[in-house]
């Protein structure tokens, strides 16, 4: 219901590709808004017509874990969810890099200068610590292990979580590709710490 300077103003002003759109206030989501097909309109002399743009975005509850968050994603869309609590307020959004954040944790590029970027450290009975952040070749090259060439993860946590199958817990352990792997620490949901030991042959 914004006047066309107000919503001209956030479609330039956001650094955003989509935006949440409300129809009379934030626990009435209809939907998100491409903002390059607002723009182009605007830019074009047409008229804007925000209803007929907005596309729908699945509304998915506070309380849901990030595998079904992912299969909900593949399946929308738009590459965002409406996240509302169990009293249908709504919280916030969600996109595919919240996830893989959440998950795999930063990536190198995302190092601020000054932080390690040391992703393992050998210990002196042969298990390694490593940063679940880690990039999974990198992983594979240290522990000397042969990954399958069709996968769908990239760090060492992502490992972890495809040998699982679902988000573990600080202390579980999962055994692959002839090493024992246990999550030491997580960051949230995101799995910071993993200790890796080689099985007996």
């Amino acid at each position: 219901e914004d006047g066309l300077d107000e919503i001209r103003r956030k479609l330039t002003d956001t650094s955003h590709s989509r935006l949440p759109v409300s129809d009379g206030g934030a626990d009435t989501m209809i939907g998100v808004l491409q903002t390059r097909e607002a723009l182009s309109v605007i830019l074009s002399g047409g008229k804007l017509d925000v209803r007929a743009l907005v596309r729908e975005a699945p509304i998915v509850p506070d309380s849901m874990d990030a595998m079904r968050v992912l299969e909900t994603l593949r399946g929308a869309n738009v590459p965002m969810l409406l996240v509302h609590d169990e009293y249908g307020h709504f919280e916030g959004i969600l996109t595919p890099g919240d996830v893989l954040e959440a998950i795999a944790g930063v990536f190198r590029s995302d190092i601020d200068e000054g932080e390690t970027d040391e992703y393992a450290v050998l210990r002196q009975d042969g298990s390694w610590f490593i940063d679940g952040a880690m990039p999974i070749d990198e992983m594979a090259e240290r522990l000397g292990i042969a990954l399958p060439e069709r996968r769908n993860y990239h760090t060492a946590a992502g490992l972890v979580i495809e040998a699982m199958q679902h988000l573990p817990k600080t202390g579980e352990t999962v055994e692959a590709h002839g090493w024992c792997f246990e999550v030491v620490d997580l960051d949230g949901r995101r799995i910071d710490k993993i200790l890796a030991s080689r099985l007996p042959a």
